[in-house]
């Protein structure tokens, strides 16, 4: 469906320093109300009109579809940030980062998908280099985060100064998981792909029933089955950290059974399981009370790396943020990327965070955003 000009509410060329495509949604919303309080010139963006009026004090409104191409290019015109909060990404960030690439706008998003993180790198860096522009995707918890915890625990180390390290891995760790509709097909989804991890210098599938144990500490329950994740650290990490083998893992119990693998063993027998399981959330969820913990070891030396289920290597580095509510987390991560973006950090080119923030600064930052807590406690500068 094409959206004619004049669904557009306000002039599309007028200028504004970010976007929030998605805005009506749960974190759409938040992001755009933290932008604007921030003193950002914003304006929000997407489908319905009916859900944009109002949203946000003093806005522009502009229609548009991640399917419509000409209705982006209206929505982005005059402005410097497109941030993309609209779901699923996997449909969404393609159409959305090459329409703000055409409007010469920098990009970030709320995401962390593998598979979309490794799409957005292979297919769009060269058209954001060559235009002169940055894209920084996977700006949410799943991503930046654990792109920042790495980047800051290997480089306070100096880990991999003489070498390349054998291991490096980032687990997920959730208690009192409570998700949208939206963010449950995406968390499904990624559950069901095949997860990749990088290996030497490539990407290539994890080893079937890939698991290990997970200490994320006496609050979220000691020692933890974590099965192997498509998270996106596989796909940012490599770009500055040099290490053999890199992959993710996550767990969403304490039981050692695990509810993603129980879920996983149904997948053969559901057709189109991650719309089945995206179940209906209603509006008063409290999401507020999931508590999550992102953990990242080093290893190096004392056995081959990526074997499943054990822990060869000896530990070198362990450094575990710990937080709640996977939400507000994300939207004060995007929020602070989509201000650093507009004011205009160094960069060019489809980036990890790593390569366009100082990790520790951008940690101390994001602390006093979302407070969360670090073990060990970095030296973040003041």
């Amino acid at each position: 469906m094409t959206i004619p000009p004049s669904a557009t509410t306000t002039a599309p060329g007028a200028g504004v320093d970010a976007v929030v495509f998605g805005a009506s949604g749960l974190v759409g919303h938040r992001i755009a109300a933290a932008l604007a309080a921030a003193g950002l010139r914003i304006a929000v963006a997407g489908r319905r009109a009916q859900a944009l009026a109002g949203l946000v004090d003093g806005a522009a409104c502009r229609i548009a579809s991640a399917h419509d191409p000409e209705s982006l290019a209206r929505a982005f015109a005059g402005a410097r940030v497109v941030v993309n909060a609209a779901g699923p990404l996997s449909e969404t960030a393609l159409p959305v980062l090459r329409a703000a690439i055409a409007a010469g706008a920098r990009y970030c998003d709320v995401g962390g998908e593998q598979a979309v993180l490794r799409s957005l790198y292979e297919r769009c860096e060269s058209a954001v280099r060559h235009a002169g522009l940055l894209a920084v995707p996977g700006a949410g918890l799943d991503g930046m985060l654990a792109d920042l915890l790495a980047t800051s625990a290997v480089a306070d180390l100096e880990l991999t100064a003489d070498a390349p390290l054998d291991e490096l891995l980032i687990a997920y760790i959730f208690d009192d998981l409570s998700l949208s509709a939206g963010s449950q097909r995406a968390l499904f989804g990624a559950a069901f792909a095949r997860p990749q991890i990088w290996r030497r210098d490539r990407w290539e599938a994890a080893p079937t029933g890939d698991h290990r144990r997970i200490d994320a500490g006496e609050a979220l329950g000691g020692a933890r089955d974590a099965i192997a994740y498509a998270g996106g650290s596989p796909i940012t990490l490599p770009r500055h950290i040099p290490a053999t083998v890199i992959a993710t893992y996550a767990s969403t119990t304490r039981k050692r059974s695990g509810l993603m693998r129980l879920v996983a063993s149904a997948l053969p027998l559901v057709p189109r399981v991650t719309e089945v399981l995206a179940a209906y959330a209603p509006p008063d969820t409290d999401y507020a009370r999931t508590r999550f913990a992102i953990v990242v070891e080093a290893r190096r030396g004392g056995g081959a790396p990526g074997g499943s289920g054990s822990n060869d290597a000896p530990l070198v580095a362990r450094a575990v943020l710990r937080g709640r509510d996977v939400y507000a987390t994300t939207v004060a991560v995007t929020t602070w990327t989509a201000i650093q973006l507009a004011r205009g950090v160094a960069g060019i080119g489809v980036r990890a965070p790593g390569e366009v923030f100082d990790a520790r600064v951008a940690l101390r930052e994001l602390r006093a955003l979302a407070p969360f807590e670090l073990e060990p406690a970095l030296d973040l500068p003041r």
